[in-house]
């Protein structure tokens, strides 16, 4: 389903609708960025679409919403997001710490492998995250336990909590992150695999904790009793996290995507589904989240980076 608006996008907007559209009950949509969402979209017809104010988690555009907001699939690597934010504030790494990216690395008879089987002998963990090593994640594994990364989850992104009062008339789901069934699927799970359902509302909501160190639960609709998490991220791993994605933007696996750009912070994602793929991006520029899937894209950059591209164009870098 498409939650649609016309109009077309006139010029870069800003996340605020008309002083005379923010009553209790109102929509959140901005009517400037749901055309420009729907314009991006149009030539993917498999991209679902859906991006927020980072403030104050309010739904500015949507497209293809029932896999867009109730969707429950692999998040892939945009989820390193999550799991980067975990090592962070654990103090297990910083972006400047040394986190080798081997070809491979093995998860109790499991092995993982990068996208073309790079290596980085002498990564930094920023370099990890902008490249998109799964093997040094794969690796940091053992520094966490098995329902880690599902508690931190919950506590500091709000994920897990079957409570999201969003405001869709045919339901949402809120992400779900398990305690990891064994080693293998907590190695998977680092990497935005295994267990893990999540959707563009989740993950849109994912970026904008990240980078504000603050959740607020998604919302359609103004005046809303939502969920809360119960607790905030520190200032340095925000920061760290912004620093990260602009430079995945930049320097890293969504450099393509953004060339001439500014004000974009990136993950990109390709989650592997049976024998297929989805591609996956996550981005924010000015106060904007966005996350995009195509369903049977081979790689985020190439399947949702346009899409994601197109949309941020309409948004000031400064909104």
């Amino acid at each position: 389903m498409t939650s649609a608006r016309p109009g077309p996008p006139s010029g870069p907007a800003s996340a605020s609708p008309s002083a005379t559209d923010t009553g209790p009950g109102s929509s959140t949509y901005v009517p400037e960025l749901q055309a420009a969402a729907e314009r991006a979209a149009a030539t993917s017809p498999n991209a679902s679409l859906v991006a927020l104010d980072t403030r104050n988690g309010e739904i500015v555009a949507t497209v293809h919403g029932q896999t867009g907001l109730s969707g429950t699939i692999a998040p892939g690597s945009t989820f390193k997001i999550v799991s980067s934010a975990l090592l962070m504030n654990k103090g297990v790494v910083t972006p400047s710490s040394t986190a080798p990216c081997p070809k491979s690395a093995s998860a109790t008879g499991k092995t993982f492998t990068n996208q073309d089987g790079f290596e980085i002998p002498n990564a930094t963990f920023e370099q990890d995250f902008a490249r998109s090593c799964n093997t040094a994640y794969v690796a940091l594994r053992d520094r966490i336990g098995d329902s880690e990364l599902s508690t931190f989850a919950t506590q500091y992104f709000g994920l897990n909590s079957n409570s999201w009062n969003v405001g869709a008339p045919q339901g949402t789901t809120d992400g779900t992150v398990p305690a990891a069934s064994g080693d293998p699927d907590k190695a998977a799970q680092m990497i935005g695999q295994g267990s893990l359902k999540m959707n563009p509302m989740t993950m849109a909501s994912v970026v904008a904790t990240a980078i504000t160190g603050e959740f607020h639960q998604p919302v359609l609709k103004r005046g809303l009793e939502v969920h809360t998490a119960a607790k905030k991220l520190p200032a340095k791993v925000t920061a760290w996290m912004r620093q990260m994605m602009a430079t995945c933007a930049t320097s890293g696996t969504a450099a393509e995507t953004f060339r001439g750009m500014s004000g974009v912070g990136a993950k990109t994602g390709t989650a592997e589904v049976g024998t297929s793929t989805n591609g996956w991006m996550v981005a924010y520029r000015g106060h904007i989240a966005v996350a995009v899937v195509v369903e049977g894209g081979s790689s985020g950059s190439g399947a949702a980076g346009p899409v994601v591209r197109g949309f941020l164009s309409a948004v000031s870098p400064k909104a």
